[in-house]
């Protein structure tokens, strides 16, 4: 029965996508924290899971009360999954969090900059003769100088780079995740002169049903891994007055720690896959935007990057005039076989002929 409502409810209110992202880590949290509970963690000196099994299963009206719980705090908490991904990638604007933001993004920015140095670095070193033992110390400094600049390469590629003219404003955020994400959609459109924020909107109707379907699921692992991330956080935190018991429920909150940031880690590594899903999107489908807005394509690379920076900054703006900043890329609008085919506007203009006999 307990199944049973859960999968009607949660059919009802998106299908799997509603278990995955909402359900499970929300019916992991409560019933976690019920079980710890009521197994006597808290307040007995010897709990045993075995009270938690027993309470539920000789009051089943309790476990429908808990399952009908865990379902409408998984609906009320829907809204907020958009949140949860940004407070994990470093949306910290207000007070408390705004001074850690700056404390956490300017260790983010040393990192970066320390990175940058290392991999532009090379290696100058020679052996002191042609003994074995010099030639065997050359070999290990130069494998270690090999292995510090491939790490300072791939740290300094996961940060979005600076913009601007002169490259003066970074986009630097907070956290891993906020950086994997931020240069995620820098790198989709950036290459082409699209601002991915923007462009995005107008593209993803026109994405292939594979892609469309691929980018969906990383979306959604994306959101469960933060989801569990929170959860274990949640857990974690909750569970801090068992470190006292000195036992092996002690444990608990140290095995939830480490829980969350192996989600959160799960959470990084997705963003990155997500990027790359994003990028491709933008290379196989950017044309078939501006056919879908009438534009005519551009002939070279230098054409399409004029066309596609003042297109974002055109669907960016508010202003009526903006238009006009448009004037000099022409349309291209679809040329039709027989008049069965022209919109209705057109037939209208060229006057209903009467069928022959």
């Amino acid at each position: 029965m307990l199944a049973g409502i859960l999968q009607a409810g949660a059919k009802a209110l998106g299908g799997a996508r509603f278990s995955l992202v909402n359900l499970i880590p929300t019916a992991f949290f409560i019933a976690f924290m019920i079980a710890l509970i009521t197994s006597g963690a808290y307040t007995s000196p010897k709990p045993s899971p075995a009270l938690f099994i027993d309470k539920f299963s000789k009051n089943p009206g309790l476990a429908v009360v808990a399952t009908v719980g865990i379902f409408l705090l998984a609906l009320l908490l829907r809204p907020f999954q958009v949140a949860t991904v940004q407070l994990l990638e470093g949306y910290w604007l207000r007070w408390p969090l705004q001074f850690a933001n700056e404390v956490a993004t300017e260790r983010h920015r040393r990192r970066q900059h320390t990175a940058a140095i290392v991999a532009e670095g090379q290696y100058y070193g020679q052996p002191a003769s042609s003994e074995f033992g010099d030639v065997a110390s050359y070999a290990r400094q130069l494998r270690m100088f090999r292995r510090v600049h491939s790490r300072a390469v791939m740290i300094s590629a996961r940060y979005p780079l600076p913009v601007g003219s002169d490259r003066s404003v970074d986009r630097l955020m907070p956290t891993i995740l906020g950086n994997a994400l931020r240069d995620s959609e820098d790198n989709a459109g950036g290459r082409y002169g699209l601002a991915m924020p923007i462009v995005y909107p107008r593209m993803y109707p026109l994405l292939s049903p594979k892609l469309d379907r691929a980018i969906s699921a990383q979306l959604d692992m994306l959101d469960t891994t933060a989801a569990f991330c929170v959860a274990f956080g949640l857990v974690a935190l909750l569970t801090l007055p068992l470190i006292a018991r000195l036992d092996w429920w002690s444990l608990v909150p140290l095995v939830a720690l480490l829980m969350s940031g192996v989600a959160y880690r799960g959470a990084v590594s997705t963003a990155r896959g997500h990027g790359t899903l994003l990028a491709t999107a933008f290379d196989l489908h950017r044309f078939d935007m501006l056919k879908a807005l009438h534009y005519e394509l551009p002939l070279t690379p230098d054409e399409e990057l004029a066309l596609n920076k003042s297109l974002s900054g055109f669907l960016d703006s508010r202003d009526v005039d903006a238009v006009r900043r448009m004037s000099k890329f022409r349309y291209s609008h679809p040329s039709y076989a027989d008049e069965r085919d022209m919109p209705r506007s057109r037939l209208e203009t060229a006057g209903d002929q009467p069928p022959d006999d």
